[in-house]
């Protein structure tokens, strides 16, 4: 006869009481954030373009989902940018606009770089979550090489990165296309405006194949294109050649066309790689299309109204494509949930299983639902803040841009201080701005003005 300790060992895994196998912890997905540089939201097939060809960016929206009211912080680079790593809104650390030369950015009321001594930052955190970082590409979070970077700004490794090679930031760069371990101002070289996309896109695959296997990886890569300058090679230009283009459209399209192989090269080797199941990879842009050549001739904003620095949708509603097989659906066209670049920090470490500080107040909210495929149902406000007007063809319009911007829920209020001007949209229904309803809204404008004003009183003067 059995025993009594045997028998109830027996009924217990029986009974599922007992485990006998121990549960593995399912590792956090590798992460690679694909940040284009005045990429318009029309500027992709997979978005509605029938100009450019974006194959490769295409089938990764059939393979992911791409959402359409996804936005960045601001019109313009650097506070974009700043949003992604800090988790706020830039206006709470004083980037108003993007890093220039030290008179320029003192004007603004704007520091030098980031202040690299911020109690939180994005990859920091994930190194803390066991992850392995990196940031490949544009940085314009300060530093960069005279006469637009100061030399004394921190390099980017010291924001929590375990490894960096960058542009607009110090530290090790390119020369052509060749590595370079110093900084260097880069707007004049000719072959490195035509090789970013490769170079950067090639030093991101070196990093995951020494990398791959040990610990999960962390990785923004911040393409240049296809912000200024634009010089791409004849052959980049062979696929619009005889194609009685304007010549700016040939430019443009060159240029995204060449990006958008370069990524289609890092998606294969992902999958070579055999990291594509665990892996979310996230495209966007920092903001629309430049209001300027070759872009205002052939960026498109879809539609939307404004551009580069603008905080009007066209400005600030960006492409957004997400893939991670498994989790995201395929081919899907996603229009509820409203979602920021303030946003990442809060999902991103809800994905790699880490607790944010108490101390630490983020602006944005997790958005993880969506990997699951459940809209994300927004709980807080987003704001804008825009004080440097736009270049006119018209001087007397070159203060008539809105300076700040609250989005919550379906509506979206604008206020220029200088005219006294409120502007109201529910983007829902009006997602082209055409129908202004201040004027039969009262209420509404004071909800969102008492929002705005109470936010703009806690940001540093």
């Amino acid at each position: 006869m059995k025993s009594p300790t045997i028998l109830f060992a027996i009924a217990a895994v029986y009974f599922g009481t007992i485990s006998c196998t121990k549960t593995e912890e399912k590792q956090p997905p590798n992460i690679l954030f694909i940040f284009a540089d005045d990429w318009g939201f029309g500027d992709l097939g997979c978005y509605g373009s029938t100009e450019v060809a974006t194959p490769n960016l295409d089938k990764l929206a059939s393979q992911g989902t791409r959402y359409t009211q996804f936005h960045v912080t601001s019109g313009v680079c650097s506070p974009s940018r700043a949003s992604v790593i800090t988790g706020h809104f830039p206006a709470r650390h004083r980037v108003h606009g993007h890093f220039a030369g030290n008179e320029v950015n003192a004007k603004r009321g704007m520091p030098n770089w980031l202040d690299e001594n911020l109690p939180v930052y994005l990859p920091r955190l994930m190194q803390e979550a066991g992850y392995t970082t990196a940031h490949i590409g544009k940085w314009h979070l300060g530093g960069g090489g005279e006469p637009n970077g100061d030399l004394s700004a921190p390099q980017p490794k010291l924001y929590g990165y375990n490894e960096t090679r960058v542009w607009n930031g110090n530290g090790p760069t390119w020369s052509g296309d060749q590595l370079w371990p110093t900084t260097r101002y880069m707007d004049s070289d000719t072959l490195w405006v035509q090789s970013s996309s490769r170079i950067a896109v090639d030093a991101t695959i070196d990093f995951m194949k020494r990398n791959k296997g040990k610990k999960p990886m962390f990785i923004n890569l911040w393409l240049k294109d296809p912000h200024t300058p634009l010089w791409p090679s004849d052959e980049q230009r062979e696929p619009y050649k005889n194609k009685n283009l304007d010549p700016d459209k040939e430019t443009y399209f060159s240029v995204l066309t060449d990006a958008d192989l370069h990524i289609g090269r890092l998606m294969d080797a992902l999958s070579e790689m055999g990291l594509d199941d665990n892996t979310l990879v996230l495209f966007s842009s920092d903001n629309g299309p430049a209001h300027y050549p070759p872009a205002l001739i052939a960026g498109s904003t879809g539609g939307l109204k404004g551009r580069k620095a603008d905080i009007f949708q066209g400005g600030v509603n960006v492409p957004f494509i997400v893939r991670w097989p498994g989790h995201v659906d395929a081919g899907e066209v996603e229009n509820e949930s409203v979602l920021s670049t303030v946003d990442l920090l809060p999902t991103f470490c809800e994905l790699a299983q880490i607790d944010l500080p108490e101390s630490y107040l983020p602006d944005g909210e997790s958005f993880s639902s969506i990997f699951e495929n459940v809209p994300f149902e927004r709980t807080k406000p987003l704001f804008w803040d825009w004080h440097f007007g736009r270049v006119s063809d018209n001087p007397t319009q070159v203060n008539q841009w809105p300076e700040n911007a609250v989005r919550y829920g379906e509506w979206k209020l604008y206020y220029n201080s200088k005219i006294e001007r409120t502007e109201l949209y529910n983007i829902k229904y009006d997602r082209f701005e055409e129908n202004d309803l201040a004027g039969n809204n009262p209420e509404k404008v004071a909800e969102l003005m008492e929002l705005l004003v109470s936010w703009k009183s806690g940001l540093p003067m």
